[in-house]
């Protein structure tokens, strides 16, 4: 059902600079590959010692854990987005700054088994969402941060944003 609910998302779907999102993700049903990567990068935050979550790769960076804040902040404006366009709400939704909403955030003190707790919470809202739409909702088009993006493109771009930024996860703050 949800294949055809949410088809992979094609040019004039969404603005071309979320494809270096959505191409991350693999070929598979969208809504269970949410609820999997819900639940192994929920074990991946859950298992950071406090020091790791707080490690800086460098100086001016985000440390481990405002960069998961970060892919929380993403997701929950997604969602709103998602959520807006799919009710066909025709206003046009606003970008936002993912340093100031990072900059002005406590992510870096939360310890990682409550922001693994946020992070399954935050993707199971959009999961349940997502179930709950019709194919009408989700094919409709809408307008966000000055773009045009259909609202069946959100769950493709979220989890592809979660898979970039626990690539670099890896490569810069584990180095595993």
């Amino acid at each position: 059902m949800s294949t055809t609910l949410f088809p992979r998302p094609v040019a004039g779907d969404c603005a071309d600079y979320y494809f270096k999102y959505i191409n991350q993700v693999p070929e598979v049903d969208i809504l269970t590959y949410l609820h999997t990567q819900r639940d192994w990068y929920g074990d991946f935050i859950e298992q950071l010692t406090p020091e790791l979550a707080q490690h800086r790769y460098a100086q001016d960076k985000w440390s481990l854990a405002e960069m998961i804040g970060h892919i929380m902040d993403t997701e929950r404006v997604f969602a709103y987005r998602m959520l807006a366009i799919s009710r066909d709400d025709h206003n046009h939704l606003p970008g936002f700054d993912q340093d100031v909403y990072v900059s002005h955030s406590i992510y870096h003190d939360i310890p990682p088994a409550e922001l693994a707790q946020d992070w399954r919470s935050v993707r199971s809202s959009t999961i349940y969402l997502a179930r709950h739409m019709n194919p009408e909702m989700a094919a409709r088009l809408g307008t966000a941060n000055n773009q045009p993006v259909r609202a069946s493109s959100f769950p493709y771009i979220m989890a592809g944003h979660v898979l970039h930024h626990y690539a670099v996860a890896r490569d810069r703050y584990l180095k595993i």
